[in-house]
């Protein structure tokens, strides 16, 4: 198979701010040309797809009425060329060889798909924000790559997954459905996740993550949860000068798990804080 064998499907919810920085990232390089770029946009009512295709005429370009992640997901399935995809979160700035090396790692035999590594960049944010990112970048499932924004499935991995159900937590539904040892950690692959810059704003993220994990399985996501709790309590107990941001951590984690039973619903909940129009 031809290494420009795969789709890139990016899920897209009015998106009009960050769109092109990230199709720039991933399209920016040599190397780009051969594989198809399919940007669904779901439900959108600013001019993420007028944006696409004005800026980016190779880019195939879907609009669907629903604003769901998961049906702009299935939907770019349904349209992707046989074989290996990527799915890319639309505000992810991901470069054209990081993109090639998950693939080429998701298409190893006995690999369903593959990620990479996770940073965080709390510039701008407020100082509860950047407390707790401090704290939750701590937690031991971070260390084995995060199964978020950039996800590559290969040809078997999207036979496993087939239509992804109508979830809020669609990375955690991936990460629970393939095993552990079909998961290939790309050392060489890491992605920038720009953090909320307000409190508020960082309470709907992580309230809508709660809500999302409960949707799923209460009693597998209550295993999980210890497990990863006694791992993040045994990394923070040998950093010291982490202990005076736990805390804050303690606060916004309860507070946004609290918060979390009064949003109900599968929608699109984004931190719009990182949307902003930049000045020219």
């Amino acid at each position: 198979m031809s290494s420009d064998s795969f789709s890139v499907i990016v899920p897209a919810f009015n998106e009009e701010t960050v769109i092109e920085r990230t199709l720039d990232a991933l399209l920016g390089e040599p190397g780009s040309a051969g594989f198809e770029v399919i940007v669904v946009c779901n439900g959108c009512s600013d001019e993420t797809a007028f944006t696409v295709r004005s800026s980016f005429p190779e880019v195939r370009v879907l609009e669907i009425d629903e604003a769901s992640k998961t049906a702009a997901i299935n939907e770019g399935l349904s349209l992707a060329k046989p074989g290996p995809v990527l799915l890319l979160d639309a505000d992810i700035e991901l470069d054209t060889d990081s993109a090639r090396a998950l693939i080429a790692a998701a298409s190893q035999p006995g690999i369903d798909t593959a990620i990479g590594h996770m940073s965080v960049d709390t510039a701008g944010a407020d100082t509860v924000v950047r407390a707790f990112y401090r704290v939750w970048m701590e937690h031991p499932y971070l260390r084995n790559g995060k199964f978020a924004a950039a996800i590559a499935l290969s040809t078997t991995g999207r036979t496993r997954i087939g239509r992804l159900p109508a979830v809020t937590a669609d990375d955690t539904y991936l990460r629970r459905i393939v095993p552990s040892d079909r998961v290939a950690v790309v050392p060489s692959v890491s992605f920038r996740v720009r953090a909320p810059l307000s409190t508020s704003s960082l309470l709907q993220v992580r309230s809508r993550s709660y809500r999302g994990n409960r949707e799923l399985s209460a009693h597998t996501q209550a295993q999980v949860q210890t497990k990863e709790a006694r791992g993040l309590i045994q990394n923070l107990s040998r950093k010291p000068s982490l202990w005076l941001y736990v805390p804050i951590y303690l606060v916004v984690a309860l507070s946004a798990k609290a918060l979390s039973y009064y949003n109900s619903g599968v929608r699109w909940e984004r931190d719009l804080t990182t949307r902003m129009k930049t000045a020219e």
